[in-house]
C-alpha cells in the first residue's frame, strides 16, 4: 500500500489510481486525502506531488482562500491582513463595516477596527 507501507494481500480489495501511475495501490481505508484524512474512495480525487488530495485540500494549495467568505481568490489582488488572505472588499471593519484593505486599522478584541470607530467607540476619553 502507497500510505501505509503494509504489502497488499492476494484477494485483497485495492484501490489503483490513474493519476498517480500504475505502480501505487492502496487499501481502501488508506485512499484518503493526505490533509484531512477524507476518505476518497467513489470520489474526485487530485494527485500533486506524490500525495492525494480532496478537492477543497487541493483547491486550496492552487490558490488562497479568504478568511472572510471561505471562498478561493481567483483575483491576482487580495490582501493578507491578521495572518489571513481576504478578498478586498470582505476586510472590513468591525463596528462600521467599511473596506479597511489598504488603510490602517486598529484590533480591538481580535477585531479590525478603522480608526473612526475606534475613536468613537474604544478609545479611552
Amino acid at each position: 500500500c502507497y500510505l501505509c507501507k503494509r504489502n497488499m494481500q492476494e484477494g485483497d480489495p485495492a484501490v489503483y489510481a490513474e493519476r498517480a501511475g500504475y505502480d501505487k495501490l492502496w487499501h481502501p481505508g488508506c485512499f484518503v486525502c493526505c490533509i484531512c484524512g477524507e476518505l476518497l474512495v467513489d470520489m474526485i480525487y487530485f494527485w500533486k506531488n506524490g500525495n492525494l488530495y480532496c478537492g477543497r485540500h487541493y483547491c486550496d494549495s492552487e490558490r488562497p482562500r479568504c478568511a472572510g467568505c471561505d471562498e478561493l481568490i481567483f483575483s491576482n489582488e487580495y490582501t493578507l491582513a491578521e495572518g489571513q488572505n481576504w478578498h478586498l472588499k470582505h476586510f472590513c471593519c468591525f463596528d462600521c463595516d467599511c473596506v479597511l484593505a489598504g488603510v490602517t486599522y486598529i484590533t480591538v478584541n481580535d477585531n479590525p477596527v478603522c480608526k473612526s470607530c475606534y475613536v468613537k467607540n474604544h478609545a479611552a476619553v
